[in-house]
């Protein structure tokens, strides 16, 4: 190979390398949660060092039978357009803000997003290659745990929505799905199925379910409470529009 074909291709390599982002480039006085702190300083220990050393561990293809499973369906009041614009637009800080759980920061694959997302930063939707950092909190505090998760997929037109727990950090391994279908009488049926799997039996047959529930259960509540708020807002205006 020529000369200047080597200079160019260490010129693309190091202009790749240099445009990636690193885990340490994370401002942690931008992330209250010490649990986040540390599964990041975890995911460096493990080689993980730049945003795309993250990798998903389950795709939208993989195998998934040999995954324990949960499925839960919830139905909101509203219809599906509403709830689907909702659910893939709203900002996770306020998406991921309860009693069991708060958003951390947002890591994003994507070159034409910003890379790093905190609590306070302006979001406009969900995307493939979005890596959502949160902090679990269970038993009124005292077990406390971080979790990240990359979306693997979000499609629009079926209206399903895919992520995955990362690699690295996490103690369990799967996929979950959201699949949004248009229901009777102008409401939404949400189906939420979990596939996951630990090292630990007693973890994946009896804490892991009882606590996911809890989560979900949470999750949709809560994102049912943004939409429940965001309708009433729009009729006062309305309202007052009409006077």
């Amino acid at each position: 190979m020529p000369k200047c074909s080597w200079i160019f291709l260490l010129i693309f390599y190091a202009k790749i390398a240099f445009s990636q982002v690193c885990l340490k480039d994370i401002d942690l006085q931008k992330i209250p949660q010490q649990e986040i702190r540390t599964l990041l300083a975890l995911q460096q220990k493990e080689n993980i060092l730049c945003i795309n050393d993250i990798e998903a561990s389950c795709m939208v293809n993989t195998n998934m039978q040999h995954f324990y499973k949960q499925t839960r369906t919830y139905f909101l009041g509203d219809g599906i357009e509403n709830v689907w614009q909702n659910y893939s637009s709203d900002n996770p800080s306020k998406i991921y803000n309860s009693q069991k759980f708060s958003f951390g920061l947002m890591l994003c694959k994507n070159r034409n997003e910003n890379k790093i997302l905190y609590s306070n930063d302006s979001f406009e939707k969900l995307e493939k290659g979005q890596i959502i950092y949160l902090k679990l909190r269970f038993l009124k505090g005292l077990y406390k745990m971080a979790v990240a998760f990359e979306i693997l997929d979000v499609d629009s037109s079926n209206k399903t929505i895919e992520f995955s727990y990362v690699k690295g950090g996490n103690k369990t391994k799967g996929k979950q799905k959201l699949q949004f279908i248009d229901y009777k009488n102008g409401k939404t049926k949400i189906i939420h199925t979990s596939f996951y799997k630990s090292h630990f039996i007693i973890r994946d047959r009896l804490l892991y379910p009882f606590f996911h529930a809890k989560v979900t259960n949470e999750f949709h509540s809560n994102l049912k409470k943004i939409i429940s708020f965001k309708h009433k807002h729009k009729k006062s205006q309305l309202l007052v529009t009409k006077q």
